[in-house]
């Protein structure tokens, strides 16, 4: 009877009831442990088909993460699970070899071609999983090796990039076994090459999916604006502004104030982080979710040496735009610098200041909802159906009360973002309310609110011309309609076409990574829940690590793998240092396969210095600028610099093949190759020493605790990794 893991990441901050109900518990509710905001549990399963839900804090919904759902009886969805009674037998290649009928003609199912640049391609196979075989392409009557990506889906994907001028070229497949070979084309397999019938690919049909190649190439670090450097006390909040008229109010001495009422504030003590985990003005277990410590423009600003010095080189900014509160991502205006860190020639400044040090900026934007102090709400909510932006929004009913009671459900009122009244919800599709609209694909079968669009993508032309900025972190993107983003994508391209799209997707992204909507996404899914899990969490094994990542491996097109924002915690999660609960040997383990793994490292502002936080809005304090004075911090810190710099140094990290090796229980290894050289990663976390042969010609880049190279060995000491070239190749 197989374990059956079932996981759930909540999209809003704070502690939640998470449970399972299904067919396997007779709709009994299950309870989900939680590791620091990812909710697990593993059911023993006998084969069947299951129907099951998830219960967030009373709300029963559908699984996010799986695609396979039915309706239910009551207007809903339910996830569905099927589990297999057992594996089919793999085919072996003695098996298809003399039996070709036991492949299924797949015909054009067996490759797909990709279009990655005017004269560049990427050929992706899809095969049958554990045939021993060689792969190559055959372009042109040329043989192109072509390497495994991994498995997904029952199927073993292999890849080969190439380049090719003209309108159209030849393509077959040839799979080999010692001497012995197979050959796919226009009428299927042949085992005689005279047999072979090309297949002829028009290439000027194909449509082009490029993704800029400067992200493969760098490090991002992500701030959160209001949290990391008060450059300017002038530009401190005082809350005069309109929409903190009746939220600006501590309670009575003595008193905490009801539930929901809000008390924006400045706290005076940049280092005092005591509310963000307990509110002085609310009950217990409330945290501040009300209070600001001045981050602003010049303080960004001040600290690019710092950044410098550290080795990151795009910067990702959570909202930067005019909000109400201090995570910006209820939106007063979309075309704005918020007051309070500073003005648009202070934004203009920084994106001159970190190009003229090499490097990027992206920015959050959410254009799922704005906040209820939004120019176009705030008139509908005063003129009701005459305001011209009243279908901007799914309204219910009209007027709203005033003042609103402490009980005030905006749900009853107009849509809004997961029942908060500060994020109503925008309605892109007239024909549609929220959230049916964001299922639609063709635009044809939509009728287009082209006024909010319009207004939308005037504001990206803002940002990224007006302003300057090099691309866009897209928030809850999958609560918008897909038709939506390939406007927006083909906008953008047309302005800057090297600007970096990337997704807030949580779960598998197969359907958003492509050239009609985004060029990668927040790797959540195939890079931070199985690192996460397996490193610092230790809820799964070596073998399923490895499993999960050939998966993610497989998923995506080769270029937008090379562009996934790799991240280990965000301003959504518990910080990583405080899930390590002290074991900074397998952080820092879990940090040489970050950087050394396929995909762009990303660095949660803090994280390089062990701030500490759990839930939001705790894992959002300032940034600690006493580092220097905590020892641990200092080791850390300069341990990702190392880290970083071996990844800069050796361009095979970031443009490389991927490949696992063999080895013991609890040891990782990989490679990292191309055809002329390769990189290997070792790490140990058995718990005893290891020593393996390697060949004598390997060269050490970089050791962790107890790891030497001797002679044509590799002694790894337990929680100990290296990294080895393969010596006489060119250092780059």
């Amino acid at each position: 009877m197989p374990n059956i893991r079932f996981t759930y990441q909540a999209p809003t901050a704070g502690r939640h009831e998470v449970g399972i109900a299904g067919d396997f518990s007779s709709w009994d509710i299950l309870d989900l442990q939680d590791f620091g905001g990812l909710y697990a549990i593993i059911l023993p399963l006998e084969a069947g088909h299951y129907r099951y839900k998830f219960i967030v804090d009373g709300v029963w919904m559908a699984d996010p993460a799986n695609p396979l759902k039915e309706p239910d009886p009551f207007g809903g969805e339910n996830s569905i699970l099927v589990v297999e009674t057992s594996q089919a037998q793999p085919l072996s290649w003695q098996q298809i070899y003399h039996d070709t009928s036991l492949l299924a003609q797949r015909l054009g199912r067996y490759f797909e071609i990709i279009k990655t640049g005017d004269d560049s391609f990427e050929l992706r196979i899809d095969w049958y999983p554990g045939i021993d075989c060689e792969v190559h392409l055959l372009l042109d009557e040329a043989y192109h090796e072509c390497f495994k990506l991994g498995v997904t889906d029952n199927k073993e994907v292999y890849h080969c990039i190439f380049q090719h001028t003209g309108d159209s070229f030849q393509v077959a497949l040839r799979f080999r076994h010692r001497d012995k070979e197979l050959f796919y084309g226009a009428h299927g397999f042949v085992k005689d090459l005279q047999d072979l019938a090309a297949i002829t690919i028009q290439a000027s049909r194909l449509p082009v999916f490029a993704v800029p190649g400067w992200v493969q190439e760098g490090i991002i670090y992500q701030i959160f604006p209001e949290r990391f450097c008060n450059g300017d006390a002038s530009l401190n909040p005082d809350f005069t502004e309109w929409y903190y008229r009746d939220s600006n109010t501590p309670p009575p001495s003595g008193q905490v104030l009801p539930k929901n009422v809000e008390y924006f504030h400045f706290v005076d003590d940049w280092y005092d982080t005591a509310g963000l985990r307990q509110s002085p003005w609310q009950g217990e277990g409330t945290p501040d979710w009300w209070s600001f410590y001045g981050g602003d423009l010049p303080g960004i600003i001040s600290k690019l040496d710092y950044l410098s010095e550290l080795g990151v080189n795009i910067l990702y900014f959570n909202p930067l735009w005019q909000a109400k509160s201090n995570h910006k991502y209820d939106a007063a205006d979309y075309k704005s610098i918020d007051p309070h860190f500073g003005d648009e020639r202070l934004m203009k400044e920084l994106c001159d200041k970190a190009h003229q040090r090499g490097m990027k900026i992206i920015v959050d934007v959410a254009f799922n909802h704005t906040g209820e102090a939004f120019w176009a709400f705030v008139d509908c909510v005063q003129n009701g159906p005459d305001s011209p932006w009243w279908n901007w929004y799914d309204w219910h009913k009209w007027p709203l009360p005033k003042p609103l009671p402490h009980d005030f459900d905006p749900k009853a009122y107009y849509q809004c973002w997961w029942g908060i009244k500060d994020m109503p919800d925008l309605n892109f599709d007239l024909s549609r309310s929220h959230p049916a609209e964001n299922y639609v694909r063709d635009i044809r079968k939509a009728v287009v609110n082209q006024s909010l669009v319009d207004y939308i993508l005037d504001s990206v032309r803002w940002w990224l011309v007006d302003i300057g900025i090099d691309g866009f972190r897209l928030d809850v993107p999958d609560e918008v309609p897909y038709w939506f983003w390939q406007l927006f994508r083909h906008h953008v391209k047309q302005i800057k076409p090297d600007a970096w799209l990337v997704g807030e997707i949580w779960h598998n992204a197969e359907g958003w990574v492509d050239g009609r909507y985004f060029d990668s996404v927040m790797n959540y899914a195939s890079f931070k829940d199985p690192v996460l899990e397996y490193f610092i969490l230790q809820l799964i094994d070596d073998a399923q690590f490895k499993e999960r990542i050939a998966q993610g491996l497989a998923r995506y097109p080769a270029h937008a793998t090379k562009a996934m924002m790799n991240l280990l915690g965000s301003h959504d999660t518990h910080r990583i240092a405080t899930l390590a609960q002290d074991s900074w040997n397998r952080l820092r383990l879990a940090l040489v396969f970050q950087m050394c793994f396929i995909g762009t490292p990303h660095i949660y502002y803090g994280d390089e210095i062990l701030m500490q936080g759990a839930s939001d809005p705790d894992n959002r304090r300032p940034f600690n600028w006493k580092w220097a004075d905590d020892e641990e911090a200092v080791l850390h810190r300069d341990f990702l610099i190392q880290l970083i710099r071996l990844r800069k140094c050796y361009p095979l990290l970031q443009d490389g093949e991927f490949a696992w090796k063999d080895a013991p229980s609890d040891v990782l290894a990989f490679s990292r190759y191309d055809k002329e050289s390769q990189i290997e990663v070792w790490l140990n976390l058995s718990g005893k020493e290891y020593v393996f042969n390697t060949p004598a010609s390997m060269k050490l880049l970089f050791t962790h605790n107890d790891a030497t190279l001797l002679d044509d060995k590799i002694i790894l000491g337990n929680g100990s990794a290296c990294v080895l070239l393969s010596r006489g190749k060119d250092e780059k």
